[in-house]
């Protein structure tokens, strides 16, 4: 790599490092699956920086990257051991103790949520409550059909909405994941957007 490039991706990433760590967060939920899936992320898309560089986003290209490095890892341990999937029963047992209004009781039924869906579709719900893309630039990023990325935001979605029970949400936000129309965030937005801030 030339020094142009190796100063060029530097700065690249200096100035998107913290971003790119929050993703990474939201995608593998757990901070040091997080960094080792951004570190083998960055070390490919250094190794492919001169073509890379030019290409129109840069940082879509590392997402990608690092969604298909973190499913790559959860192929690995589910070849080592049986996966222990986030319990339902758990969650309800939780919201029958706790009330529903507190903050951090709901901050934790959706981050059990979101533990529960897949990489692709946590990746969706990042781009576009973290990113402010709608589904034909998630669907761009991800290079996967338009119709798939609204199902995994429909299943992520449902998924939060089940443990905070805010089923009647989806359909009012509906409308802005199609066409990006700035109406003020409805509430499991907020709460979304919320969780994924806090994993930072």
């Amino acid at each position: 790599m030339s020094q142009q490039n190796q100063v060029e991706f530097t700065l690249w990433l200096r100035e998107n490092q913290k971003a790119f760590l929050r993703a990474a967060k939201v995608i593998c939920f757990d901070t040091q699956n997080a960094e080792d899936v951004l570190q083998e992320a960055l070390a490919d898309v250094y190794k492919r920086w001169s073509k890379i560089r030019s290409h129109e986003n840069p940082e879509a290209y590392l997402m990608r990257v690092m969604v298909s490095k973190h499913a790559d890892m959860r192929r690995k341990w589910l070849r080592r051991q049986q996966e222990k999937e986030t319990s339902w029963d758990l969650a309800e047992n939780i919201r029958d103790l706790v009330d529903q209004t507190d903050d951090v009781t709901q901050r934790l039924l959706v981050q059990a949520a979101l533990k529960s869906l897949s990489a692709a579709q946590r990746a969706v719900l990042v781009l576009i409550y973290e990113h402010g893309m709608v589904l034909r630039e998630v669907a761009d990023v991800l290079q996967i059909p338009m119709g798939t990325a609204a199902s995994h935001l429909a299943r992520g979605k449902a998924a939060v909405a089940a443990y905070v029970e805010l089923v009647p949400e989806l359909e009012k936000s509906a409308n802005k994941e199609l066409t990006g129309s700035s109406q003020r965030p409805s509430e499991i937005e907020t709460v979304i957007a919320e969780v994924v801030d806090n994993n930072e």
